[in-house]
């Protein structure tokens, strides 16, 4: 055999790997031959009372279904398992192994095109009975009245409606903590929604939830979910904004959705009604499968046979599955026969069914993967290489008539079997691996289904997926590839990065196929072994000598089995390019300072020009008008490195050759020699990135030297206006600048003064570095502002960025202000309108003051005031206003009436709402004083009658009283 054969065909591999044993047609001579070839007898455990299990075999489970019936209770074996566990398969295998039984009278529901019609018709085939013709008949009815899915969507929403609206019940078993107007609210609201035509289009969109349902039902869906089968709460979560012009009632019901709670009660209710809704629409509603399942049984009694029933999966019987349970329950008698039925269903499927559970023997499939034997698992891969190799499995130059084909050894006539086998490995049958070995189909398998044994992850995974790889590559060579196995395992995780570092260098014609040798091939990865070395000639693969010297001697031993799983990862860096794990933050901050460190260096030593200084807040360094920081070392995968995005990174990725830079790196930092890693090949390479960033740095510093001064200028001129007094001429707006004092402000400036400080040390730093100069002390001060006097003289009076900036300190602060503008008006404007419904701004309150204050008092005097305390409430609401508020709610007014922007915020800086709630709360108080002293005057009761004379006589009292009062102010 060359080791470039490809010995399988696959159409075979295809075939014999189908993702589910209910795609093997049964009773097909091929297809039952295949499956003989490929079953391979796996551990079973068998549930006993009190959750506890013991493991039997396949013969066990065989025996507990075939032993005789000495009693009339139905004899019911569940085979339960996780999807993709093999369920299906077991009870495929019981049906191969029952044989001709002329007592019995045995049904199959396979999983392969199964619809609720074609399951219901194979109960009845050979059932002649007036009652199975006429469920027969409903059938097709019901069949042919279906002409689409979407007539399927809107008949069983219609029904599903009736039910949820009209069924009495005041509990359900799905609900059962609401109470019985809980529900029937419950039941309200879910009417609503599935009554309405839009609701009813978003649930029934193509590949929604209800389309879902219909397809499977109709049997046109593969590899069913059981969670598929029903309404979830997910599937209720619609888009409120599709319902905007349906009605204020229906629209504040949708946006109730957004509470899962409420979604989780609806699709509940819904979900307790839609068994009986599918089987409604897709079988019909006049016949009762109980009555005519319980007439098979009587004609299958009178032919003196048991009624056999094997169920390759319980949920494709979703909408007569509680029939079908209670049907299987009911004993036999001289009327009816005995029953036995071999069901598989998924872990957790049966809870619903807990009585029908209780009357059964129970089998799992939900088995540790670690409890299976490697050469079990070996032989399992290996009866499906093995099938993969015979091409007469397919029919290919037979007739459909034909015998089933033995199933050879396809090895066996194969002129190269002993190299082969020698070099690969072969299973207890003799079936060869190749083009695997059993290192690798242990390592593969492992990866593939590293906890409970999962079958079909395995056809898929390691069989299927890695030949389609093999037959392309075999040929022209450079097999095993990057595409080999590069779902589970892209990286080659058993040889660290520092080894994969250096055959990618060392061996630069085929790095990837000597790395997948040595993950998947080797006995101990990633050492070379004798059976390693043996593949890697066979294949022309080479594998470099010496990569692996540096590395811990693999443990004593025979060696025979390699370990399981992808080997061990050793250590923080190697899982971080692995892509298991992150880089932890103080690890990460090492790295950024060395390497900011080094920049900073490079530039100091060479010929660039540039003042350089540190700054105190975060590792930072100025370096001329750009400001250098540790987060922009921005490391993929690492903590400590903040959420802000850097215009100008110097990125390090999780690979290979970074994760050899990085233990340089660390080393380096803790006092090692330069050499230790690598021989110092990556501090070489990385001082060629390092000149290059340091290059780019100082291009930057360079080409935004023009630009940064003049902005960083502007901004800070703009941030003056937090200074009680920001100037109008330079040498005052120059204090204001670099010492501004803000004042209290509120919630919203206070935010906005706490994101723009960043800005403003900025901003400052570059005036620094670029128009000061240094006094005898060292500090630096501002010396000469004559390159930008004519700057500062011709926008002193701008209060907020205008146009579009092109730096980043504008963009930033243009941003922020604006936002921080929008936030604080919209609350003072709030109350500004509150105070204009009781004040008029242009009211004069000074004299408003005189006038009230001597009337309160004189309405005081006069026992004319409305409440005992209406004096005392008057006199602490005056105390809290002052003439200035006025002036503040006149401005603020004003400034409403004509529009405000981002410039504006200076006007609320100083947070005008306390003056104005005063305001408020004074003019509310007076105006209720005086309104009830009219309202006593005008409508007050009078024993006897109301006098005319006495109430036109109170009116000019207290006419004369305002005028008196007026005049004195």
């Amino acid at each position: 055999m060359s080791a470039n054969r490809v010995c399988w065909s696959r159409a075979a591999i295809d075939f014999a790997t189908q993702v589910d044993v209910g795609g093997l047609e049964v009773d097909d001579p091929r297809a039952d031959a295949l499956f003989g070839a490929i079953h391979q007898p796996l551990p079973v455990r068998h549930e006993l009372s009190g959750g506890q299990t013991t493991e039997v075999t396949e013969d066990d489970v065989l025996s507990a279904f075939t032993r005789p019936i000495n009693s009339n209770e139905p004899r019911l074996l569940f085979v339960k398992g996780e999807k993709g566990t093999g369920k299906s398969h077991l009870v495929r295998w019981l049906k191969s192994r029952l044989g001709p039984r002329p007592g019995w009278h045995i049904v199959y529901i396979e999983k392969r095109n199964t619809s609720l019609r074609k399951v219901t018709e194979q109960i009845l085939d050979g059932i002649n009975t007036p009652k199975a013709e006429a469920l027969r008949q409903e059938l097709a009815r019901a069949s042919s009245e279906i002409g689409s899915d979407e007539e399927a969507m809107g008949a069983l929403l219609n029904r599903l409606d009736q039910l949820v609206q009209f069924d009495p019940a005041t509990q359900l078993p799905d609900l059962p903590d609401l109470t019985v107007a809980e529900l029937a609210e419950l039941r309200r609201k879910t009417h609503r929604l599935l009554g309405d035509y839009t609701f009813r289009q978003e649930l029934s969109r193509r590949d929604g939830p209800v389309h879902r349902i219909v397809r499977l039902a109709e049997g046109e869906a593969e590899n069913v979910d059981e969670a598929g089968l029903h309404l979830t709460e997910a599937d209720f979560n619609v888009d409120a904004n599709v319902f905007e012009d349906l009605g204020a009632e229906l629209l504040s019901l949708v946006r109730s959705l957004a509470n899962r709670g409420l979604r989780a009660d609806i699709a509940a209710l819904s979900d307790s009604y839609l068994s009986r809704a599918k089987a409604e629409v897709f079988m019909g509603q006049r016949t009762d499968l109980l009555d005519v399942f319980e007439e098979v049984r009587e004609e299958i009694a009178s032919r003196d046979q048991e009624l056999c029933l094997l169920i390759e999966d319980l949920v494709l019987l979703h909408g007569i599955d509680r029939q079908l349970a209670q049907a299987l329950t009911i004993p036999a008698s001289a009327r009816l026969c005995k029953l036995r039925a071999a069901i598989a269903v998924t872990s957790g499927y049966l809870q619903s069914l807990q009585t029908f559970t209780d009357r059964g023997i129970l089998f799992t499939l939900d088995i540790r993967r670690d409890a299976i034997e490697p050469a079990s698992l070996r032989n399992f891969v290996g009866r499906y290489l093995n099938a993969g190799r015979v091409p007469e499995l397919l029919g290919t130059g037979s007739g459909p008539d034909d015998p089933p084909p033995n199933v050879p050894n396809a090895c066996l006539t194969c002129p190269d079997l002993r190299k082969c086998h020698e070099t690969f490995g072969a299973s207890e049958d003799r079936y060869g691996f190749y083009p695997f070995n059993g290192a690798a189909i242990d390592r593969l398998v492992d990866l593939a289904s590293p906890e409970d044994f999962q079958p079909r992850a395995i056809l898929r995974e390691v069989i299927r997926f890695p030949l389609d790889v093999a037959e392309e590559e075999l040929p022209s060579g450079g097999f095993p590839s990057a595409r080999f196995a590069r779902a589970l395992d892209d990286v080659r995780k058993p040889v660290p990065p520092a080894v994969r570092a250096t055959i990618r260098r060392r061996n630069p014609a085929d790095p990837e196929a000597e790395l997948s040798l040595r993950a998947f091939y080797a006995l101990s990865p990633p050492t070379e072994d004798p059976a390693l070395a043996r593949i890697a000639d066979y294949l022309g693969a080479r594998l470099t000598p010496g990569v692996t010297d540096d590395l811990p001697e693999p443990p004593p031993g025979p060696g025979a089995v390699p370990p399981p799983g992808p080997g061990p990862v050793t250590d923080e860096i190697d899982q971080w390019a692995n892509g298991d794990g992150r880089l932890s933050p103080p690890t990460a901050r090492r790295i950024r300072r060395w390497i900011c460190d080094a920049i900073v260096a490079h530039l100091q030593s060479g010929p660039y020009g540039l003042v350089i200084s540190s700054q105190s807040r975060g590792p930072a360094w100025q370096i001329g008008s750009y400001t250098l920081r540790a987060g922009d070392v921005d490391i993929e995968r690492a903590g400590g490195g903040g959420v802000t995005d850097h215009p100008h990174p110097f990125r390090i990725t999780p690979t290979d050759e970074n994760a050899v830079m990085v233990r340089g790196i660390l080393g380096a930092a803790s006092g090692n020699s330069l050499d230790a890693e690598d021989q110092g090949r990556w501090f070489f390479n990385l001082q060629s990135r390092i000149s290059d960033y340091a290059d780019t740095i100082a291009r930057l510093a360079a080409a935004d030297a023009a630009t940064a001064l003049p902005e960083a200028i502007h901004a800070l001129e703009i941030l003056r206006y937090t200074a009680p007094d920001p100037g109008q001429a330079v040498p005052e707006a120059l204090v204001a600048m670099l010492t501004p004092a803000p004042p209290q402000p509120n919630a919203v400036t206070r935010k906005f003064l706490g994101e723009v400080r960043s800005i403003r040390d900025e901003a400052l730093a570059v005036v620094r570095a670029h128009a000061t100069t240094a006094k005898g002390t060292g500090k630096p001060s501002l010396l000469d502002v004559g390159p930008v006097l004519k700057q500062l003289r011709s926008r002193l009076g701008t209060r907020a960025v205008e146009g579009e900036p092109g730096g980043q300190f504008l963009k930033r602060l243009q941003i922020q202000q604006k936002q921080a503008a929008e936030r604080g008006w919209a609350s003072v404007s709030q109350v500004v309108r509150d105070v204009e419904q009781v004040l008029d701004p242009a009211e004069d309150l000074v004299a408003t003051f005189k006038v009230v204050d001597r009337l309160i008092k004189e309405g005081q005097n006069r026992s004319r005031l409305p409440r005992s305390d209406s004096q005392e409430s008057y006199d602490t609401a005056r105390q809290g206003v002052g003439i200035e508020a006025m002036e503040t709610y006149r401005r603020l007014s004003k400034k409403i009436a004509t529009g405000t922007g981002p410039g504006d915020l200076w006007d609320v800086l100083g947070d005008p709402e306390p003056q104005l709630r005063a305001l408020y709360l004074y003019a509310t108080v007076t105006s209720d004083i005086l309104s009830r002293m009219t309202d006593d005057l005008t409508t007050g009761p009078r024993p006897g009658g109301v006098d005319a004379d006495a109430l036109i006589q109170e009116f000019r009292g207290l006419a004369d009283l305002l005028e008196k009062a007026s005049q004195g102010a």
